[in-house]
């Protein structure tokens, strides 16, 4: 709208002329400042920073407590099972830690094998227990 006044304006002028440098020229610049009000910004778009990525190598054994929880672990699941008092969680819990071990990741391998303990102790202790009646 306002580059049809401005055009419409010039043509009644007749002082102005296009080839006079500076007509031109101020007509030029107004014409870009009025155009550059017009455009619209684009969407914004995050820049996300992607942190350096560390390498950790990976372990090639298991420590020697988390091997000898692992042990510990076969031996209680075994005197469970003779004496008939196994649960079904302590299987679980030393087939995790198995499953730990086979990736040698020793804390993983040394919690499950201290839950199948646990497990495997207080299903033992339960056979101690009187009967609940209901």
């Amino acid at each position: 709208m306002t580059i049809k006044l401005f055009l419409k304006n010039s043509a009644i002028n007749p002082a102005w002329s296009p080839s006079k440098p500076r007509n031109l020229l101020s007509a030029g610049l107004v014409a870009v400042f009025l155009c550059g009000c017009a455009v619209q910004e684009g969407p914004k778009i995050p820049v996300v920073v992607v942190p350096a990525v560390v390498v950790v190598p990976k372990p090639i054994a298991l420590s020697a407590e988390a091997d000898a929880a692992l042990q510990a672990a076969e031996q209680g699941v075994i005197e469970a099972r003779v004496k008939r008092a196994l649960w079904t969680a302590a299987v679980e819990e030393l087939k995790r830690a198995r499953a730990a071990a086979q990736e040698f990741d020793s804390i993983a391998t040394m919690r499950h094998a201290r839950e199948s303990i646990a497990l495997c102790d207080l299903s033992i202790a339960q056979l101690s227990k009187p009967p609940v009646k209901w």
